[in-house]
């Protein structure tokens, strides 16, 4: 998919973060010398005296640019009412979704304002139990884990309502190939291409022998139930937010109707990311 040239652009930018703050003011230099439109996040529009607006407005844009780290990219993802183009500049450590580094984003920048192609990367979304709130998708994962240290769940797990497992661990993930290179890797699960059409299931630390990490079709509906009696545990999703799951309670998995859109540059290229950031 090719996009035209850019006529308004929303920015998020890391607010505690001085070096955020910073390239934010070079980037807003630059829409003012090329005479495009931009909104900036509130309440981080404050430092700039610049029109401002909730993240939740800007997909009205035409590409949204976010500058901070990984984190700073998925609260934004959670908080845009719909799916827009995104181009992430990295101010953190790791910045597995940025698209661009801090170094070379000026040059790289200007070239995407006369158009850009985009790469759609699929969400998990989430069927939660009654009486908790709505919940966003998740662009990396969603974790169920125990709410006590050392003390283990006992879950089953369903797929297109087929049990395919039960075991006891200190939890699961359920991650999309795009955060395969997250939580679910350090859990010992397969890097997957972000092209690949599927959903990785791992355990967390299973006392079972044949608990190992499976890849499913996106096309696939995800059930897990907590089944161990006197349990509670921690629904996380993307890191960012929080539920308690209950014994009894099931929580569904399948692929989002609503993809991510990142602005694709030379930089995004996977193979390329996994060379250079986890070696």
């Amino acid at each position: 998919m090719v996009h035209e040239k850019v006529r308004e652009v929303g920015i998020v930018v890391k607010q505690d973060s001085t070096d955020a703050l910073e390239e934010c003011c070079n980037l807003i230099n630059l829409l003012n010398f090329k005479d495009i439109k931009y909104t900036v996040n509130k309440p981080a529009s404050e430092n700039f005296d610049v029109e401002g607006a909730p993240i939740s407005e800007m997909s009205k844009n035409d590409i949204v640019v976010i500058i901070g780290g990984d984190g700073t990219i998925l609260r934004t993802i959670h908080k845009l009412s719909k799916p827009v183009p995104i181009i992430g500049i990295n101010i953190g450590e790791v910045g597995f979704l940025a698209n661009l580094e801090r170094d070379n984003f000026p040059e790289n920048f200007k070239s995407i304002l006369n158009g850009f192609d985009i790469e759609s990367r699929m969400k998990i979304a989430l069927s939660l139990p009654e009486g908790l709130k709505k919940s966003p998708s998740a662009m990396n994962e969603v974790v169920l884990m125990t709410s006590e240290p050392a003390k283990m769940l006992q879950l089953k797990i369903t797929l297109d309502d087929r049990e395919i497992e039960k075991f006891r661990a200190d939890g699961i993930i359920i991650a999309t190939p795009t955060g395969s290179t997250a939580y679910s890797m350090s859990a010992g699960g397969p890097i997957v291409d972000p092209n690949v059409e599927g959903f990785l299931i791992v355990p967390l630390a299973p006392y079972k022998l044949s608990a190992r990490p499976i890849v499913v079709p996106s096309s696939s509906t995800i059930s897990v139930e907590l089944i161990r009696k006197g349990k509670k545990a921690k629904l996380v999703i993307d890191g960012q937010m929080v539920e308690t799951v209950e014994e009894g309670d099931t929580v569904e998995f399948y692929k989002s109707s609503d993809p991510t859109l990142f602005v694709k540059t030379e930089e995004s290229d996977f193979y390329s990311k996994i060379k250079e950031k986890l070696t």
